[in-house]
């Protein structure tokens, strides 16, 4: 498995200073979680892996397939450079070898991984170069691989699927919880079966695109970044 360091309506907290507002992300808990994006999920995904690494001391594994191999736009929404050298990116780009990439994705995991990220895991099983294999079947396994390790090591595995239908139904099956990603005036916005950001609205009110919104959103939340626990011998480059 290769895998390729990369370089390159919100809950409001207040704190003492009334012009300080806060927004609120999901907290990430062990297992498989479901993440449904109305448009494009790479944004809300990578905004809560960035966050996830902002907060704890480790690494993340970004197992792309198609569109999805690139990164360029976690460049653009981390706040801090220094966190793309913690993200690890491994790419499938047939049902073959994005089962192989998830049967070997125990061997390169460590103690310091803190989550493991899979867009669109079932798009390359629908397709029709499987040479007799059952599509779905090798969902499946692929998904008991993964509950497997986020039950062992105790992460969260976040996936989107391609299309919300009778055959992506076993990643439904298999997640422990599901979060919801609608689209609103002033953006984006979480919603779980215990969780709901409301919007957060931004100084001008507004933002031109989806990646200034997750911009914004990050940044505003660096007082809870800075107070985290985190290291700096984590920002080295490592070979998971």
């Amino acid at each position: 498995m290769e895998l390729f360091p990369v370089v390159g309506d919100m809950l409001h907290q207040r704190n003492d200073s009334p012009s300080l507002t806060i927004p609120e992300l999901p907290s990430l808990d062990s297992g498989i979680t479901l993440v449904e994006a109305e448009n494009d999920p790479r944004l809300p995904l990578q905004t809560l892996m960035v966050d996830r690494l902002l907060l704890e001391s480790g690494r993340a594994v970004w197992v792309g397939t198609g569109r999805y191999c690139t990164t360029d736009t976690l460049a653009e929404v981390s706040p801090d450079r220094r966190v793309l050298e913690r993200v690890d990116v491994a790419r499938g780009f047939t049902p073959y070898q994005h089962t192989a990439l998830i049967g070997n994705l125990e061997a390169n995991l460590g103690e310091n991984t803190e989550v493991v990220v899979l867009p669109d895991i079932d798009a390359l099983y629908r397709g029709s170069d499987l040479q007799g294999d059952d599509g779905q079947e090798m969902l499946v396994r692929a998904l008991a691989k993964l509950a497997g390790v986020a039950r062992e090591y105790e992460i969260p595995v976040l996936c989107t699927r391609s299309k919300a239908d009778g055959f992506s139904e076993p990643v439904e099956t298999a997640a422990t919880s599901t979060l919801a990603v609608q689209d609103t005036p002033m953006g984006p916005r979480f919603v779980g079966d215990e969780f709901e950001t409301m919007v957060y609205e931004l100084e001008d009110g507004w933002v031109q695109t989806t990646i200034a919104f997750w911009q914004e959103v990050l940044q505003a939340r660096q007082p809870i970044h800075e107070t985290a626990n985190i290291s700096s011998g984590v920002f080295a480059r490592g070979t998971v």
